[in-house]
């Protein structure tokens, strides 16, 4: 089955028959195997990543392995604009047990625990950009009223779930050129808008408060 983007992650998925997607054929040219076992999870800078573990052959109902990546400590992996496409079949524990799955250390680093609830807020993944579950559009606001409110783009790094706000990097240049720049720290917070509809909001702060605590 299809997956959709806010669904995704965090599962172990095989696809079978992996020649028929072009892009996988040519990425594992040269190794043997119809059918691969992997991993998708979030890589924070670079979105929903699908790491292909162990690539199988399948005889009489059971598989076999016939290249593992993690054994050899080779990494071979999709970004999601790559394998959104795909259709994949969820692993079962006993698919897992059978083929000794274990996760490489790795896989580890790209946990973000602090970032969990965000991820699987309603209302702020609405305005996620596809494939990038930490980078939310936000509606700039200049608090002194010179200036237009414009949409931007922000990764979110910290997140509070009580106050549902958060602190997050401008990941674009405004256009207009306000007190803030790419790559500089932002508030956002959800803002009820006049349709009775909540939308995150940004908010330009003075230096100097920037690294405050909630």
């Amino acid at each position: 089955m299809a997956k959709s983007s806010s669904t995704f992650w965090n599962q172990f998925y095989i696809i079978r028959d992996f020649n028929q997607h072009p892009i996988l054929s040519s990425l594992l040219k040269g190794y043997e195997g119809s059918h691969l076992i992997g991993y998708s999870y979030i890589d924070h800078e670079q979105g929903i990543t699908f790491d292909i573990f162990k690539l199988l052959e399948e005889n009489d109902g059971e598989f076999i392995i016939t290249k593992d990546f993690i054994a050899d400590k080779s990494r071979v992996f999709l970004r999601y604009e790559h394998f959104i496409g795909m259709y994949f079949e969820i692993a079962n524990l006993n698919v897992l047990k059978y083929l000794n799955i274990e996760f490489p250390e790795y896989i580890q680093y790209y946990e973000r625990s602090d970032l969990k609830k965000f991820r699987i807020h309603e209302t702020y993944q609405k305005f996620s950009a596809k494939g990038f579950p930490d980078d939310i559009a936000v509606f700039l606001i200049d608090e002194t009223g010179k200036f237009k409110t414009e949409n931007v783009w922000v990764r979110v790094e910290y997140f509070d779930a009580e106050k549902e706000a958060g602190l997050g990097t401008l990941l674009v240049q405004p256009f207009q050129k306000l007190d803030v720049n790419k790559g500089d720290s932002l508030l956002f917070k959800l803002v009820e808008t006049q349709e009775n509809e909540f939308q995150p909001v940004g908010f330009i702060q003075k230096r100097e408060t920037e690294d405050k605590k909630w």
